[in-house]
């Protein structure tokens, strides 16, 4: 009974483990709230009118970024250090502001991550998912066109993912787990053998 609890305590350790790994997954966007007041740690291409940084008070910020290209997309971008075959999170508040000729899409290496096509105007509205890199040093782009009005996006967050590398705290709840379970194993044998003779 003993060794089942220690086995089950040793498992616990190992799911903290990786919950840590997980939360402790380094931000990769540089300016994803636009809090700089600026489009710092992004290139702008493409269409480059009615675009710009405007004050937001979404989730506490000042700031957000606004695009209302009119006939071809505006797209702002940055490369992110990623590794091949490495899940990352991505989430950003998006909004629309009516419907009418606008198109949007959120890729990663080329990884579309989410896309509208003549979409009906919404609030602001959190998107989230996970995507897994397919090269190193991945573009992280966002193309917005709306003839009749703007796009809006803010909070952009990219970091990896559950299948990150465990800092070291967490290596080491690891391997106390395991060497508790190992040495609980070995007394409760040395225990039964002392019984038996």
């Amino acid at each position: 009974m003993r060794i089942q609890a220690l086995m089950a305590g040793a498992a616990m350790a190992i799911v903290a483990s990786a919950a840590a790994a997980s939360a402790n997954a380094a931000e990769l966007v540089t300016n994803g709230s636009f809090e700089t007041g600026a489009l710092s740690g992004w290139t702008h291409t493409g269409n480059l009118g009615q675009s710009s940084v405007v004050p937001s008070s979404l989730n506490g910020g000042s700031f957000a970024y606004r695009n209302g290209a009119v006939g071809s997309d505006g797209i702002i971008s940055q490369t992110v250090a990623t590794v091949a075959g490495q899940p990352y999170d991505y989430s950003f508040w998006l909004s629309n502001y009516r419907s009418g000729i606008n198109d949007f899409t959120a890729s990663l290496g080329g990884v579309v991550l989410q896309s509208f096509i003549n979409s009906p105007a919404f609030a602001y509205t959190l998107f989230t998912g996970s995507v897994v890199a397919t090269s190193s040093n991945a573009t992280l782009s966002f193309a917005f066109r709306q003839d009749p009005s703007a796009w809006e996006i803010n909070d952009i967050s990219l970091a990896g993912g559950a299948g990150g590398v465990p800092e070291p705290a967490s290596w080491a709840l690891m391997l106390t787990g395991f060497l508790g379970a190992g040495g609980a194993i070995r007394a409760n044998r040395r225990r039964q053998a002392a019984l038996a003779a």
